[in-house]
């Protein structure tokens, strides 16, 4: 499952509405940026852009839980 996570804040976003909402943005966000005379870091700005300054990224939502829960797995005998 892909969530979106803020590359500054951490903010994300997981729910599916959400991330289709983002990809929909995608290219007015570039428009923008570019007209701003910046390069795009991410897919959308964040929520909280003008405090944090991040922009929305893809992250694999996995990874993280898989090792979790293999260490969990672990250590638990």
């Amino acid at each position: 499952m892909k969530k979106l996570v803020c590359d500054r804040c951490g903010l994300e976003l997981t729910d599916p509405e959400d991330i289709l909402m983002s990809y929909d943005g995608q290219d007015a966000w570039e428009a923008a940026a570019e007209a701003r005379g910046i390069q795009p870091r991410g897919i959308i700005p964040c929520k909280h852009y003008i405090r944090c300054g991040g922009e929305i990224q893809i992250v694999a939502g996995d990874g993280f839980f898989w090792w979790r829960r293999w260490t969990i797995r672990l250590f638990s005998r």
